[in-house]
């Protein structure tokens, strides 16, 4: 009997935490495996990649963050197929984090949602 209950209570915790997924952001991994640093590197993200993600009318509608929470500036590539910016600095084999969001996150939005996707960028 603790068995089933076990397994009903799993259940249940796994279709709450699926519908909690968010898509409101995306984060986006930026790895530089070589051995020095990389600096002033241009970007560039798929734009179909992005929207597959994230719930947004557009892709101008998203803010893209870096690590301290501060906006940075992106551009579409003429094609329109993917975005594009720049990273100043990428130090030898570490990572820099940006995170690509809806116009207006708020707390509440992000409090019981789990991040379930990141687009990883290798330098």
């Amino acid at each position: 009997m603790k068995t089933i209950v076990s397994i009903a209570v799993a259940a249940t915790m796994a279709i709450a935490l699926a519908a909690c997924a968010n898509k409101s952001t995306v984060n986006i991994l930026i790895a530089n495996e070589h051995t020095s640093d990389t600096t002033h590197v241009v970007v560039h993200i798929a734009i179909d990649e992005i929207m597959q993600h994230v719930d947004a009318p557009s892709i101008d509608s998203l803010t893209l963050l870096n690590e301290r929470n501060q906006p940075v500036a992106f551009t579409i590539t003429p094609d329109g197929k993917n975005i594009e910016f720049a990273v100043p600095i990428v130090k030898a084999r570490s990572q820099k984090n940006y995170s690509l969001n809806t116009s207006n996150p708020s707390l509440s939005d992000n409090l019981f949602s789990f991040r379930t996707t990141s687009i990883n960028v290798k330098l």
